[in-house]
């Protein structure tokens, strides 16, 4: 057989199925999305769920390359616009769909809900809201203040990678003739991407830029490409099933090893996720490159060249009609639960009963059946002016127009409202409000350094008026150490506040103003997201400084997990014998933040082993019950909730005093 052009494989056009379905691709991404979907709203009980965007990746990466591969083979050609057309029309009907609606919702709920919507939706309509969530300082693991569009960072990559890779297709078919060479490419391009998040890491790249990167989140992508590669006619195999053991890869022990890689991958993943965590020191890149090694297992045991033995059962079991009806509309479902999920957080609050995720799980299932069926079918077969056409056509029929009639006002009113919820939009959310209000006390309130003076303490590090720019939390992107408010020494005496050093988070500096009342005389080291392991380098310069006093208190629980470990350095730092006291504040927050619960579990249990030295100020304890005292985050209090803290914080440190 004579090859005529540089796309054919080792399985002629004429000999494979040109119209073949990958069976058993659905469930997949079924449990891709309920990985994802379980994560996202109770991230307690499947902490790793996240390396469901990244199985996503995978099967994108093979899916695009496979499908381009198959027109290559019987074309001769790859028609790039043409390509380019059908993934608008696939992608674009359902999140313009969402923007109108969320938009509309966003402005009946109102305050944090509309915060960043235009630059959202800017970014969603551009693919470029991961760039853009990563300039705003978006984190997507801190979830206090989520923004509604957060998700499309992910279609945002895939979009990317759709514009760039199938002319860099045509490059490589160019400049090389074998296929082992072509399978070169993605896997030099997905190690790059590896060593780049590597790379970024060791240079001190926060996580937010080295999760939304597409340089640095390319490789699960790489992968499917690579799988695509390496087998290219799996998507017109032979109709011939003589023709298998000749062309592929799936007969004898490479079949049964490749049926056993599968199934192994299939068994790992829940557990996988399981086990993985959103805070794990390892997760980029390694963690999310065993998620999408997974995916890639599951679908090479997928392709059309593996047979025999319990290939047919495995793609049965990925082909149940459930997970089928999920893998459908599994586009759908990611694009719409994220920003229902951001509505019921701001309409019912951080702390939320359970059952209101659930019916944000049903109204999710529900809203992208619909989606699917009567705008996403549509525009996919008929085409943006077929389905236009076919609209219009039915507003002017002479019965049955009051749907589509009713359903054009209805996109109008929501076009407005959504304008309007973008004109509108608050500069920053409650949160970064109470912070920001914090951080200008904490820079008025801090006198001019004093050069001369060993213990001055140090003024604030950053502008207050820069809070409207988030940071990797979600939060301004302050640091303040306010120091004593200059309060009469009688006050001073009676408080005991000038033997008080405080070291602590957002939530800290949000309470300065309080805490200036509560406590004036107190030296106060306070920045947004800090976590236990930054607060520690900050104790020890205040130590070798001389601006320790006789009480620390440590308040950073909000943003990471406490160890024993990292108590018994702070304790052999600080007070090595008992010489002076320490003060653990516990952190508040809601479920999702799966960090706090046990961290405050530490600090009660190192308290209780360390009772002459290590106090409490249990600040959850406080505001449990009480959703008034917490901005919308339910992490940073507001109001009569400041007064709490620092009231909370005050007594624990008499306590210590005493």
């Amino acid at each position: 057989m004579k090859d005529d052009h540089v796309f054919y494989s080792a399985v002629h056009p004429h000999e494979g199925q040109r119209r073949f379905v990958l069976r058993g691709l659905d469930g997949i991404r079924a449990i891709a999305v309920l990985l994802v979907l379980v994560y996202h709203l109770w991230p307690q009980y499947l902490p790793g769920g996240m390396i469901g965007v990244d199985i996503f990746f995978v099967i994108s990466g093979y899916l695009i390359t496979a499908l381009l591969l198959r027109e290559g083979a019987y074309t001769g050609k790859m028609d790039i616009v043409s390509f380019w057309v059908r993934r608008l029309r696939r992608l674009v009907p359902a999140f313009a769909l969402l923007t109108l609606v969320v938009g509309s919702l966003a402005l009946l709920v109102g305050g944090d809900a509309q915060v960043g919507l235009g630059r959202q939706i800017l970014g969603a309509f551009t693919y470029s809201s991961n760039w853009l969530l990563i300039w705003a300082g978006n984190d997507y693991f801190t979830q206090t203040s989520p923004e509604l569009m957060t998700n499309f960072w992910s279609l945002a990559v895939e979009e990317q990678f759709y514009l760039f890779w199938p002319v860099a297709m045509v490059f490589v078919f160019m400049f090389t003739a074998k296929w082992w060479q072509r399978a070169l490419v993605p896997g030099v391009l997905g190690l790059l991407s590896v060593l780049a998040a590597l790379t970024l890491g060791l240079l001190g790249a926060s996580s937010t830029r080295l999760y939304y990167g597409t340089d640095t989140h390319l490789y699960g992508l790489m992968l499917g490409v690579l799988l695509a590669m390496m087998i290219p006619w799996s998507m017109y195999p032979p109709v011939d099933d003589r023709l298998y053991p000749l062309v592929g890869y799936g007969n004898g022990i490479w079949g049964w090893l490749r049926q056993l890689v599968g199934w192994a991958c299939l068994a790992a993943v829940v557990p996988y996720a399981l086990t993985l965590s959103d805070h794990s020191s390892w997760l980029m890149p390694w963690g999310l490159l065993v998620g999408s090694l997974l995916g890639m297992g599951m679908i090479q045991a997928l392709l059309p060249d593996v047979r025999g033995g319990t290939s047919g059962l495995f793609r049965g079991i990925l082909s149940l009609a459930p997970l089928r009806w999920i893998g459908q509309r599994s586009y759908g479902i990611y694009l719409w639960h994220w920003p229902l999920m951001v509505l019921a957080h701001y309409t019912f609050g951080a702390a939320r009963s359970p059952w209101v995720n659930f019916g944000v799980l049903l109204l999710t299932l529900i809203v992208a059946g619909l989606s699917y069926m009567y705008v996403e079918q549509p525009v996919r077969t008929l085409g943006f002016r077929g389905a236009l056409s076919t609209w219009f056509s039915a507003m002017l029929a002479p019965a049955g127009r009051a749907l589509p009639l009713g359903a054009a006002v209805l996109a109008g009113a929501t076009l407005i409202a959504t304008v309007f919820a973008v004109r509108t939009a608050p500069a920053m959310t409650e949160a970064e409000a109470v912070v920001a209000a914090g951080a200008n006390y904490a820079q008025a309130s801090a006198p001019a350094p004093q050069p001369s003076s060993a213990s001055a303490a140090p003024t604030a590090s950053a502008d207050p008026s820069a809070s409207a720019e988030p940071s990797t939390s979600g939060q301004p992107s302050e640091s303040a150490t306010p120091s004593p408010t200059g309060s009469a020494p009688s006050a001073a005496a009676v408080d005991g506040s000038q033997e008080v050093t405080i070291v602590g988070d957002s939530v800290t500096l949000a309470s300065s103003i309080a805490l200036g009342e509560a406590l004036p005389q107190a030296l106060v080291n306070a920045e947004v997201s800090r976590t236990s392991s930054a607060a520690l380098p900050v104790v020890e310069q205040l130590l070798d400084s001389g601006q320790m006093r006789e009480v620390l208190v440590l308040s950073v629980t909000a943003n990471s997990t406490f160890t024993f470990d990292q108590l018994e350095q702070l304790k052999a730092s600080v007070s090595p014998n008992g010489e002076r006291k320490i003060v653990l504040v516990t952190g508040m927050g809601p479920a999702n933040l799966t960090w706090i619960e046990p961290s405050n579990q530490v600090i009660r249990e190192f308290a209780a082993q360390n009772p002459d030295t290590v106090f409490v100020a249990d600040w959850q304890a406080a505001a449990k019950g009480h959703p008034e005292y917490l901005v919308s985050d339910g992490v940073h209090p507001q109001n009569e909730g400041l007064t709490v803290y620092a009231q909370t914080v005050k007594d624990a440190v008499a306590k210590a005093l005493d």
